[in-house]
């Protein structure tokens, strides 16, 4: 979408047109734009006053609404969408798990749970009420039984690396770091040109004690980015703490020279600002 593409079409569906406030949902959907009143305002006034326009797109746009009147607790749309789009497809995966998400909307959390349980039991492959079981754990803080219910997830589905990450974020919100780096290790399995993988897994290493290889990670970090702040910083950092056993290793203490002059020759360069930066770097080991 170009920049103010999405301005200038809520500009148009502010008129109140029917085909402009159709095309604004349609791109919101396909660029995935999540603005829930946007949606609601012009969704119900879609379904209010030109829902036989829509045609096959009005189950769509329905849905569309309904979750978001799920989102904003407007309890109105969101019993009227979901009760016509179970009349319209009663037998519906989705529509079921549609169920489940106007359960989580008004708090009914058992019944939510049984929701999805029960689809899972009919139809086990469903990814998508596996990540919304995840969810609803996750919204009420329920992180042991989000970790097991993604565990019991990647069982099946290993190679889903948004899973992986999710759950080594939850991991480290429990201070699990030792399990935080296996996640990490799957996710560069899978991406291992990944900055933002390799800084992460570096930094958990170093949080662990495994020196050595934090250094090895840090040093490929700054490797493929040689301006990369993050990597440099890290690798001083690691170089420090393993001085000790470095001081007779000429090769190590050329490392960490190099480093540290990358690191000043850019902080040279932004002003005042990168004094304080350049103080530390002067003053030896952190």
């Amino acid at each position: 979408m170009e920049p103010g593409e999405y301005e200038s079409l809520v500009a148009k569906a502010n008129l109140g047109g029917h085909a402009a406030m159709a095309e604004l949902l349609q791109s919101m959907r396909t660029h995935k734009i999540h603005q829930p009143e946007i949606v609601l305002l012009h969704g119900a006034r879609l379904l209010s006053t030109g829902q036989s326009k829509l045609g096959s797109d009005a189950w769509t746009v329905m849905e569309q609404v309904f979750l978001a009147s799920c989102e904003l607790g407007a309890d109105d749309w969101r019993s009227y969408c979901l009760r016509h789009l179970t009349k319209k497809f009663p037998t519906s995966i989705r529509v079921e798990r549609l169920k489940g998400i106007y359960q989580e909307s008004i708090k009914d959390w058992g019944e939510a749970k049984k929701t999805y349980e029960k689809l899972l039991k009919d139809k086990p492959e469903d990814t998508v009420t596996h990540k919304r079981l995840i969810a609803m754990y996750k919204q009420r803080g329920q992180v042991p039984e989000a970790v097991q219910a993604i565990n019991t997830y990647l069982e099946t589905f290993s190679t889903d690396v948004e899973v992986w990450h999710e759950l080594a974020e939850l991991y480290i919100e429990q201070g699990s770091l030792q399990r935080a780096v296996f996640c990490f290790e799957e996710l560069l399995v899978a991406n291992p040109r990944s900055m933002y993988h390799i800084l992460t897994y570096a930094e958990l290493l170093y949080s662990t004690g495994e020196l050595e290889l934090s250094r090895k990670y840090f040093a490929l970090a700054a490797h493929l980015d040689g301006a990369c702040l993050r990597a440099l910083w890290g690798l001083v950092t690691v170089s420090y703490a393993l001085a000790e056993k470095d001081k007779t290793n000429e090769k190590m203490v050329q490392l960490q020279t190099f480093t540290i002059d990358r690191l000043k020759a850019a902080y040279k360069k932004v002003g005042p600002q990168g004094k304080v930066a350049l103080a530390l770097l002067s003053s030896g080991p952190f």
